[in-house]
């Protein structure tokens, strides 16, 4: 058979193209990559991203930049993402929100499942309910009581719609039938600057940005989700142990767009891995409130489609969806 020197030359062509495409993926990263936190700064997710930001470009050999696109429900962030080229240089910073915006959100610009791959789940924390030194309860049960007598009143602040601070709140609503306002806001540091301010009665938030404002006195922290007492808190007890059952964690994720090789998704995940399992990272960490998850991309995959159908079950039940 005679073969054309045209189609020689293709094809040696596309073997170079292929080798250069294993080649690039050897040598993944070589420029510098960009971390897309869909959050304000401050907030659990902007926290945990910059906490680890050292030891990944440490462990990559590579820097890499960390971009704050922030709005309420973090559309924005993600978008971005969506559309990056599927190369592992753009990464997705996800929480709550990520999974729970399909059951929340109409309109979407990109399929939560279709449009991304998952690197790993980074970590989950508790949600604690915290309320303004000046409202006068000191425990659950009397934020209950202060709550009946003022219906329509009394507000709750959330790092945005569909954050797990967001169905914190809705859950705390249904489960001790109440009447309390959301308030959201692009992040949880924002929404704490609220709550600080006194401009709404109480907020829920993760434990790493309020921690420091429960010490020093400025809010007081009446319950948490999840089946244990936080260690740094021991004082504060479970929503179950009070009986008014709140069951949600927040949860961080990393995503890259869809159809990223999953060998370039496994080594940033391996490299986030390996930082957070470092003494000092995780020591800090379970300071803040994160416990370390660290699965596979493979795994992550699934467990963004378990998630997202969750939220889309629960969404018929409670009606979640806001547009």
């Amino acid at each position: 058979m005679r073969i054309s020197r045209r189609a020689t030359l293709a094809g040696a062509l596309a073997a170079g193209a292929m080798w250069g495409v294993r080649g690039a993926r050897a040598d993944y990263p070589d420029r510098v990559l960009k971390a897309i936190v869909p959050r304000a700064p401050g907030g659990g997710t902007d926290i945990l991203a910059r906490l680890m930001a050292p030891g990944i470009q440490e462990r990559l050999k590579q820097s890499f930049i960390i971009e704050n696109r922030a709005d309420a429900s973090t559309v924005v962030g993600s978008s971005a993402v969506a559309q990056a080229a599927p190369d592992g240089y753009t990464f997705l910073h996800t929480d709550n929100a990520f999974y729970q915006n399909p059951a929340i959100l109409k309109s979407l610009p990109y399929d939560t499942i279709k449009d991304f791959s998952g690197v790993t789940m980074l970590a989950q924390a508790p949600v604690i309910l915290i309320i303004n030194s000046a409202v006068p309860a000191k425990t659950l049960p009397e934020l209950l009581a202060y709550a009946r007598a003022n219906p329509g009143k009394a507000s709750f602040a959330s790092g945005g719609v569909g954050a797990s601070t967001h169905l914190a709140g809705v859950l705390f609503n249904l489960s001790a039938k109440l009447d309390i306002v959301h308030v959201p806001f692009r992040s949880s540091g924002p929404a704490l600057d609220a709550l600080l301010g006194g401009h709404v009665t109480m907020g829920f938030g993760g434990i790493s940005s309020a921690r420091p404002f429960i010490e020093d006195g400025k809010v007081r922290a009446l319950a948490l989700t999840g089946k244990k007492r936080d260690p740094g808190l021991h004082d504060v007890p479970t929503f179950e142990e009070l009986g008014v059952p709140v069951d949600i964690m927040s949860i961080w994720g990393v995503h890259m767009p869809a159809n990223t090789p999953l060998d370039i998704r496994r080594k940033l995940r391996d490299a986030m891995v390996d930082t957070m399992r470092t003494e000092s990272i995780t020591k800090r960490m379970a300071e803040l409130g994160y416990e370390v998850i660290g699965n596979k991309p493979e795994e992550q995959d699934a467990e963004t489609r378990r998630l997202v159908s969750f939220w889309l079950e629960v969404s018929k039940r409670v009606q979640l969806s806001i547009n």
